[in-house]
């Protein structure tokens, strides 16, 4: 048993734990090893846990609340702070409320919109924000709900966010027509809104004047013919040490776009950040809607909610409570769930089967892996994603059996759902599982490098992933320690845009990294890592020339690293001139200078022996400017580094 996976996954001992307290492990691993299909695993897995009773029986949960009348006495207590001007004292009474009440009952929308007053009342504006907005998916009374509109907009307003508050007011005065009240004091109330409107229109008229609209990205010479998301400057070539990979067929500059690729499936990666659920969005808010059925997922606003919907969300909706409880990791059991819903959704469950079965049946050349009949390697395709490196075949027996686990849980929970599927398809359907557990468990989870981040600092090199999110495009670049491409953009966009960050001479393979690089890390350590974690060895340059870390790089020209000696004076000049140049420039200014950082980047590749310290410091300086940050949202979140 390895118990490093005790620690990587949640609960991995969960399964084998209750079959050895049943005296039912021996021979388990041993038996799961000799059986040779994904669907003949699933079968044998899915029958052990039948036969232990280890399924869980309904999807019925009982949960136990305090009455009416006690949790109606803790809200009224609050009510008393809250009229006493004891905000704080209030909001904790009511928290109590809402900790003992039942979530579907008006009592506990009420508390909500209590404490919501309480926050904005101690300007905690988000905290505000976030009731109103589980306040407005509960059971809160129609005839008060423009008092939590207008709570929204004035704490929307503060935070500075002007074009929401609006929309807010704008619900607030419709939700007018269902208040009783004179026409006196509807007449002073809608005045006081529309103040706080031309307020907010104000605002908006001065950061038009400041706000910079950057151009769309393009791709350099184009779309690919066969792969859309990448450049026509590239191509798929096949090599003995990194199989398949990609390759320039153009000289490549430095700033040159080579992919831009929305992710074929994304979803959050932690409960505690604020972001979108939907597949198609994924945006970083300060407060979203949750969905009033299961209250596991939340939303921007109700259109992305409406169209998780239609994608699926109805389907895993009455099992999110169960999926979130499952071992493992939870967002990626949830990610798989998303991504075999949103399939089905497409093709139907008999199409869904077919293709799945052809996939593991098939002898697919390693080249045009993932292309459709057409030739076609598209992002949005399911064979596209599915057809991505698992190493299902390398994992230890022991997780691989802890994978069969989660599968058969997650399509029990369906299956008590009402969900039909007739037991020819089970083993399909639950082998296609484990397959997307393990392609989201390595090209989400462990390979997160090109992720949503949001940062915080200035430089921005301190960054904290937001979402999981699986690129079957980007997927395509091999690993370097050494990478001459890199995300740019919004760090915390779902749609991700690799650039060139060195240049790329025609026939070269275009790599990123996979999480570290030669200047942090040595050789050891990194050959380490990749074997251990991504189940190969790295025979790029750093590697095999065994370059050391940046702190024993060369930091001066001479007759070793000069590769034209015709050019000495000239790059010793150039050299001289950047050493300045670095110390007097910002890292949020790099981006003013790309064009500099570009030409001295090519004078030095041409010219110079890497690794050499100047290039690699441009290199950096580079892939800062490259990347920008969205630290408007940050700051009005209120993470914390």
């Amino acid at each position: 048993m390895n118990n490093a996976f005790d620690m990587e996954y949640d609960n991995f001992l969960h399964y084998s734990r209750r079959l050895q307290m049943a005296d039912a492990l021996g021979g388990v691993y041993v038996h799961l090893s000799t059986l040779k299909t994904a669907k003949s695993r699933f079968v044998f897995t899915r029958s052990l846990l039948r036969k232990h009773k280890m399924l869980t029986p309904t999807l019925n949960v009982d949960l136990e609340y305090d009455g009416p009348a006690s949790t109606a006495k803790l809200r009224l207590k609050g009510n008393d702070f809250f009229k006493s001007k004891m905000y704080g004292k209030a909001a904790d009474m009511y928290t109590m409320c809402l900790v003992s009440s039942d979530p579907t009952s008006e009592c506990h929308a009420l508390a909500l919109g209590n404490r919501s007053a309480a926050y904005y009342h101690m300007g905690q504006f988000e905290l505000c924000l976030k009731d109103v907005r589980w306040a407005i998916m509960s059971n809160y009374p129609p005839k008060l709900a423009y008092k939590l509109y207008e709570r929204a907009g004035n704490a929307e307003r503060m935070l500075g966010l002007a074009e929401r508050a609006k929309e807010s007011y704008a619900e607030c005065l419709i939700r007018m027509d269902e208040v009783d009240m004179s026409e006196e004091n509807k007449l002073k109330f809608r005045t006081a809104v529309d103040i706080a409107v031309a307020q907010c229109d104000e605002r908006l008229e001065e950061r038009k004047k400041t706000k910079k609209v950057l151009p769309a990205e393009q791709l350099v010479g184009g779309k690919n013919e066969n792969i859309p998301a990448l450049s026509a400057f590239v191509e798929l070539k096949m090599s003995k040490d990194m199989g398949r990979g990609v390759y320039a067929t153009h000289d490549i500059n430095p700033g040159d776009v080579v992919a831009i690729e929305e992710p074929y499936i994304c979803g959050p990666i932690s409960h505690h950040t604020e972001v979108c659920n939907y597949n198609g969005c994924l945006k970083l808010d300060v407060a979203l809607y949750p969905c009033p059925k299961c209250l596991s997922v939340s939303y921007c606003n109700k259109d992305c909610m409406d169209k998780a919907d239609k994608d699926g969300h109805y389907l895993e909706c009455p099992i999110m409570y169960f999926v979130k409880s499952t071992p493992g990791v939870t967002r990626v059991n949830e990610l798989a769930m998303k991504w075999f819903l949103k399939a089905y959704l497409n093709m139907g469950l008999e199409k869904y089967c077919s293709t799945v079965d052809s996939f593991f049946k098939s002898k697919i050349d390693p080249k045009t892996r993932g292309f459709d009949e057409n030739g076609q390697y598209k992002s949005d395709n399911f064979l596209t994603a599915y057809s991505l490196e698992s190493i299902e075949n390398k994992l230890s027996i022991d997780l691989l059996f802890f994978f069969n686990c989660i599968a058969v849980d997650m399509l029990h929970y369906l299956m008590l759902s009402g969900f039909k599927i007739p037991e020819s398809y089970i083993a399909t359907v639950g082998a296609s599982l484990v397959h997307i557990l393990t392609v989201l468990d390595l090209n989400c989870r462990k390979l997160n490098i090109n992720a949503p981040t949001i940062s915080f600092h200035k430089d921005r090199q301190a960054t904290l992933t937001i979402g999981l999110t699986l690129y079957p495009t980007i997927c395509l670049f091999n690993h370097s320690c050494d990478p001459n491409i890199k995300r740019s953009g919004n760090l915390s966009d779902r749609i991700r845009v690799m650039k060139a960050i060195q240049p790329i001479p025609k026939g070269t393979q275009l790599c990123c990294s996979y999480g570290i690089i030669f200047i942090g890390h040595e050789k050891e350590a990194r050959q380490e890592l990749y074997k251990d974690v991504f189940k190969f060895d790295c025979y790029c340059q750093p590697c095999k020339m065994n370059w050391p870390t940046y702190r024993y790089v060369p930091n001066r020209l001479s007759t070793l690293n000069i590769l034209n000696p015709k050019m000495a004076n000239d790059v010793q000049s150039e050299c001289i001139k950047f050493s300045e140049f670095s110390k007097s420039v910002k890292p949020e200014d790099y981006h003013l200078h790309l064009d500099y950082l570009y030409s001295f980047i090519k004078l030095l590749f041409t010219n110079v022996k890497r690794p050499f310290q100047l290039y690699e410091d441009c290199l950096e300086m580079i892939c800062i400017a490259h990347t920008i940050s969205n630290n408007e949202i940050i700051s009005i979140c209120g993470y914390q580094f």
